[in-house]
């Protein structure tokens, strides 16, 4: 065992995926919304981080300077803050407490605003369902951290997305925990593209509890399977052109949910469509979900946290980093890291012993 878990691959992935998240966040936010054409005529191709032309909002960026996150990364921090205070696994009630704890302690109307909408859902459930209870990419975007605290194991990193997301129901508690397995397989020392969509999709249907005759009801696909449906086809499309920008038409089409494209099946969709499309290359994946247009800071960040665990901290230009470190010092983006990297060895290290003790009574 290694004195220090910074000196492991683990820890590596870990702030990769952390860091690809946030780059892919803080990418997309200034051209968050624009059609892909819009973004074209404009600038041609963002294949950097811009500052912002748009006024701070609550749920947007609260500075202007380039490599400035948007509430998709520090919805994330305060996940992390959740699971570093409890140094487990948290249940949903530490989520909520981290959420209630930072909107009381917050020292303005921006980070208050950002915060309501979360805090009060957690603490009313469903007399204040969040977002009138749309099946938003509110979790998604975010939830990274609980995939990276259950390395190579996508079924629990399921189980514990789906367990902690008070903030998401309906399918989009599903896109979540799938993209929460998504990130667990890219752990893996092995995992490929192809592995982590095929193992995202198998612990969704290990989860879901349904009986043999409803899976074979003739409305089951069109009712029951939305996520799998939209990234079956994501992934086809993008198996086909082998280009994240030749697409876009394509999914524009085809996996529109709604125009706004902040539906959490969209966003799982189109995030690992990119990946599949860039063929798991860190600056494609992320180059082509923010010039994608819609809700594409979310799309990034979901792609970039994939694909940040997938390559390690040595995939990622030194200037993206840089920029976003800068522009975002606290918190500290490697020390976030170090904990969800010492929680995820210490679950190890438990895990080994509870196999040591069974493998006596075998």
């Amino acid at each position: 065992m290694f004195e220090s878990v910074e000196e492991t691959t683990l820890f590596d992935k870990v702030y990769a995926s952390m860091l690809g998240g946030a780059i892919g966040d803080a990418m997309g936010g200034p051209v968050e919304g624009v059609h892909y054409e819009r973004i074209a005529e404009r600038y041609g191709l963002v294949d950097s981080l811009l500052a912002y032309d748009r006024p701070p909002d609550y749920h947007s960026h609260f500075a202007t300077a380039p490599g400035t996150i948007t509430d998709d990364t520090r919805l994330k921090h305060v996940l992390c803050q959740a699971i570093i205070a409890r140094d487990d696994l948290p249940r949903r009630g530490d989520f909520v407490k981290a959420c209630a704890d930072a909107y009381y302690a917050a020292q303005t109307d921006l980070e208050r605003g950002f915060l309501e909408e979360y805090a009060l859902g957690g603490m009313y459930g469903e007399a204040k369902l969040i977002w009138g209870g749309q099946p938003t990419n509110g979790f998604i975007m975010m939830n990274s951290p609980l995939g990276l605290i259950c390395p190579c194991d996508p079924e629990a990193a399921f189980a514990l997305s789906y367990d902690v997301d008070f903030i998401s129901d309906g399918y989009a508690k599903y896109s979540a925990a799938m993209a929460a397995a998504a990130v667990s397989v890219a752990m893996h020392p092995q995992a490929t593209v192809s592995s982590i969509v095929e193992e995202a999709l198998a612990a969704c249907q290990s989860h879901r509890a349904e009986g043999d005759l409803t899976r074979r009801w003739h409305w089951y696909d069109h009712v029951f399977r939305l996520n799998e449906r939209l990234i079956k086809t994501a992934v086809d499309i993008a198996d086909q052109h082998r280009d994240v920008f030749s697409l876009r038409a394509d999914y524009y089409e085809r996996l529109l949910v709604s125009p706004l494209g902040s539906e959490a099946a969209q966003t799982l969709a189109v995030g690992l469509g990119m990946l599949v499309a860039a063929q798991g290359d860190f600056q494609q994946a992320i180059i082509g979900c923010v010039n994608y247009g819609r809700d594409n800071d979310s799309y990034a960040t979901l792609a970039g946290a994939i694909a940040g665990a997938l390559g390690g901290t040595s995939v990622i230009p030194p200037e993206w980093r840089d920029t976003v470190e800068a522009a975002n010092p606290e918190p500290d983006l490697r020390a976030l890291s170090l904990g969800l990297a010492q929680v995820a060895q210490k679950r190890q290290q438990e895990m080994h012993a509870v196999t040591t003790a069974v493998d006596e009574l075998l």
